[in-house]
């Protein structure tokens, strides 16, 4: 009975595995510009600012026309070596978990949200340095061929600040607590939307399930907007008022409105 049962458990851990990584590395091949985007608008100061990005558009011809088409692609490095670890570790942590809430007769609604809160603190704990890097790197307002490589990057951050959370990991809790709670809508949204709401004969579909991805993803990003910008602020910036997560929260709304949160979206 054991043996019979392993080989299936193994086989079902290495399909997460290798579905998760694929997906992961596609993922950042495609969405890195958005990202870069993203991250430059988390980033803006007040409106006086005169390099203040206006729309999305006005930032992307900006970036491209200053710094280079292949801006839009800074710091996709640090995220093609860490996704495909970290996607395939978030998949195997929130089936591991899923299993074991079964174990102990913790099933229903909550169950997925805990597997999903599990993956995600796992998921963002492994990122954190390669964030901090990532980020850095995409504020950079240079030429692609001034910027130096990723590995220069990180040796500089460590030889600077060191390894802890004032140099390679800093915005390690913030960046655990955004994956934690995206992973934790995420799942949780997804799989309680999928067996509420669509007929066993129906959750197979795949128009059905890109709903459901979509849905799940948007309430997701959503949910953890202020913490993301906290985090992009930390990695970002050496200023002292942005070092700790919520109250760097506190600081944005206070000083720029709810607004400033809506951008990065």
């Amino acid at each position: 009975m054991t043996s019979s049962s392993e080989p299936s458990h193994l086989r079902r851990s290495a399909r997460h595995i290798i579905a998760g990584g694929s997906a992961g590395f596609v993922e950042v091949c495609c969405m890195q510009p958005i990202d870069v985007v993203k991250t430059r608008f988390q980033i803006q100061g007040v409106t006086s600012d005169p390099s203040r990005y206006t729309s999305i558009l006005d930032c992307i011809t900006r970036m491209i026309r200053n710094e280079g088409f292949f801006s839009l692609y800074k710091g996709i490095l640090p995220p093609v070596v860490a996704d495909t670890p970290k996607r395939a570790a978030k998949f195997l942590v929130f089936e591991s978990s899923k299993s074991a809430c079964a174990s102990v007769n913790f099933t229903g609604p909550w169950s997925l949200v805990t597997a999903g809160l599990a993956s995600g603190t796992v998921e963002g704990a492994i990122i954190a340095p390669f964030e901090r890097v990532k980020v850095y790197i995409q504020v950079q307002r240079q030429r692609m061929s001034e910027m130096p490589n990723t590995w220069l990057v990180a040796r500089e951050i460590i030889k600077r600040d060191g390894w802890g959370t004032r140099g390679l990991t800093k915005g390690f809790h913030a960046t655990v607590l955004r994956n934690a709670m995206f992973n934790a809508v995420y799942f949780g949204s997804y799989y309680n939307m999928k067996y509420l709401l669509i007929p066993p004969e129906k959750q197979d579909s795949i128009p059905l399930r890109l709903c459901l991805g979509f849905t799940a993803g948007a309430l997701s990003s959503l949910g953890n907007l202020p913490v993301d910008v906290a985090k992009s602020r930390i990695q970002a910036s050496q200023s002292p008022k942005y070092t700790r997560t919520f109250p760097t929260i506190l600081t944005v709304w206070r000083e720029e409105g709810w607004c400033n949160y809506v951008v990065g979206v």
